[in-house]
């Protein structure tokens, strides 16, 4: 391990993760604090929180047994569904509100509610399927000797739970720090829903002040990080597991009469929470209650480029510069958490970028950059790389940190003892076991740095990218201009997992 590198690493780290939160820290004052003890305060917290226990809740349910049916299972199509279902996790939220509250005409927290669940269940899913394909098949094939399905489905649901309760933490973290829902669903008409996060951008947005915002955010961090520090230890008992060399890849689980039922099922989730989002958006671009056809689709296209070339085009920079540092980042900070001394005693610290709402992020960043000395880089399109990678930098150490405790360490010793340096150990030893994770931190921190809305939102450098474009159009009117340029985005989003699927040979590591 080479301390000068990892030291780099961690400098890094704490200006563009840290710093931004530190400097707010040093904002806030006992009168600030004072507005944290009212009656509306209590009220709040407790409807974010019934938020996000409900959409974690509901995820749980749906995601754990759409895992095992994908990833266990003789379901007809299950090897096609199976990364099809991560799909709706990599859709902007934004969007599904856009699309259901207009399909199914809904408002408030149901719908709150409904497009959460629908966006997040996919993280318990994933968590879920990988830790069924890691059950040893002789466990499996000792309790089916004693109790038959039953007893196998008991075992393993002590090995599945722990990494499928990570998933569900992760649901809710997701949830109650999401501004662009709340925000979207009671901008359309009454009922109102007011959660933590849109009342802390309404905050800055009238007061500007970094401490009351900072203030009236605490409880709302401290709720993340109640579910953020058990995620920790919940990913690492059954989806982490080194698997042993004498490992047997347990079989699929026949299903007999219920195989096109469970296939039935899965892809009617797959409809509400991808497909018909996506086929509304195609039906609006191509004209919607006008009239369709391929003309006005084609000159919705045409005008959304148009218009939106160079948002878009800044919106896949900064997510291109984002995904590369921060999985270069994550490779060391990643690697020196899981082999150095008492590392793993610094993964909450790795945590705190996201235990914050994204818009406080955000204000962070305005508070760190918007002076003198940093005028340059606060007034340049480099700043939303600055933010995301700060922001999104977490999942690349994870997944890196993930992947390496996967690794035996063995490997790295036999070189060490060669005489082979520590960079070079981790660029020619490390870095290429670790590939397809690597491509998998890659994809997610793109395509989560392209469907980025809240953290982006205050900031001006923010402002040309087009996820930007659709926030600020739709409250003008939606149009086949807007359906066409979230579809681009959405495009955008799939295609390097698309990409992968087609041309690679190992699945993608996407989540840690």
């Amino acid at each position: 391990m080479s301390r000068p590198l990892v030291t780099l690493a961690l400098l890094v780290f704490a200006l563009l993760g840290l710093a931004p939160l530190a400097v707010m820290a040093g904002r806030v004052n006992s009168e600030d604090l004072a507005a944290l003890f009212t009656a509306n305060s209590g009220v709040l917290l407790g409807r974010t929180a019934l938020y996000g226990l409900g959409v974690a809740t509901l995820a749980l349910v749906l995601g754990v047994p759409f895992g095992f049916l994908t990833a266990r299972t003789d379901m007809p199509f299950a090897s096609v569904l199976r990364p099809l279902g991560v799909v709706p996790l990599f859709l902007p939220p934004m969007m599904l509100a856009m699309v259901w509250t207009a399909v199914a005409e809904i408002r408030g927290a149901g719908a709150a509610w409904f497009v959460s669940t629908l966006s997040t269940f996919p993280l318990v899913a994933v968590f879920a399927a990988r830790a069924f394909e890691r059950i040893d098949a002789r466990q499996e094939e000792a309790a089916r000797m004693v109790g038959g399905l039953r007893a196998v489905l008991r075992a393993d649901l002590p090995l599945v739970l722990p990494p499928a309760l990570c998933g569900a933490c992760l649901a809710f973290v997701f949830t109650v720090n999401d501004f662009s829902v709340p925000d979207y669903v009671s901008w359309l008409g009454l009922p109102k829903f007011s959660v933590y996060a849109d009342s802390i951008y309404a905050t800055w947005r009238i007061d500007a002040s970094p401490g009351r915002a900072v203030a009236m955010a605490l409880p709302l961090v401290a709720l993340t990080l109640l579910m953020l520090i058990p995620a920790l230890a919940l990913r690492r008992r059954g989806a982490l597991a080194s698997l042993s060399h004498d490992f047997r890849t347990p079989e699929r689980i026949s299903l007999g009469a219920w195989r096109w039922p469970a296939f039935l099922s899965c892809t009617s989730l797959l409809a509400l929470a991808a497909i018909v989002p996506i086929g509304r958006l195609l039906w609006e671009a191509g004209g919607g209650p006008r009239g369709w056809s391929t003309t006005e689709l084609s000159s919705a296209f045409a005008l959304a480029l148009e218009r939106s070339r160079g948002d878009v085009r800044n919106s896949v920079t900064n997510a291109l510069i984002t995904a590369l540092g921060c999985v270069a980042l994550g490779l060391v900070l990643g690697h020196a958490l899981e082999r150095a001394r008492r590392g793993r005693l610094l993964e909450p610290l790795v945590l705190l970028p996201l235990s914050v709402p994204a818009v406080l992020f955000g204000i962070g960043i305005i508070v760190l950059w918007n002076r003198d000395a940093t005028a340059a880089i606060y007034e340049s399109d480099f700043l939303v790389s600055v933010l995301l990678t700060g922001r999104f930098m977490v999942f690349a150490v994870l997944v890196a940190g993930g992947a390496v405790a996967s690794l035996d360490p063995r490997l790295e010793e036999a070189a060490r003892v060669a005489g082979v340096g520590p960079v070079r150990r981790l660029t020619h030893i490390v870095a290429p076991a670790l590939r397809s994770s690597l491509a998998g931190a890659f994809v997610l921190v793109f395509v989560l740095s392209l469907r980025e809305l809240d953290a982006t939102l205050l900031v001006p450098a923010a402002n040309h990218t087009a996820m930007f474009r659709i926030f600020n159009q739709i409250h003008f009117g939606r149009d086949a201009f807007v359906a066409a340029l979230a579809l681009l985005l959405v495009f955008l989003i799939v295609l390097p997992g698309l990409l992968w699927s087609l041309f690679a040979r190992k699945r993608l590591e996407l989540l840690p």
